[in-house]
């Protein structure tokens, strides 16, 4: 783990960032009590978005009528 100043930090931000990058914790120190951290990214995290799709039809049902495209597209033809 690293201590750098806020002082450093503003003059050698990409020296924090290339010890960020190869997995070292940074932490920023003012007046010698930390104030903040910097913890690389961990790739491990896998985001899973819920399917509003399916949600959305089962609370909404399926889609009935004319397609919204399909409206669009009839406009279109009626101004020409």
């Amino acid at each position: 783990m690293k201590r750098v100043s806020v002082g450093d930090v503003q003059h050698n931000f990409s020296d924090v960032l290339r010890a960020v990058s190869a997995g070292e914790e940074v932490q920023i120190v003012k007046r010698k009590r930390v104030v903040a951290r910097i913890v690389p990214d961990s790739d491990s995290r896998v985001r899973e978005f819920p399917d509003f799709v399916s949600r959305s039809r089962s609370v909404f049902g399926a889609p009935t009528g004319t397609p919204p495209s399909a409206l669009v597209e009839e406009d279109r033809y009626e101004r020409l």
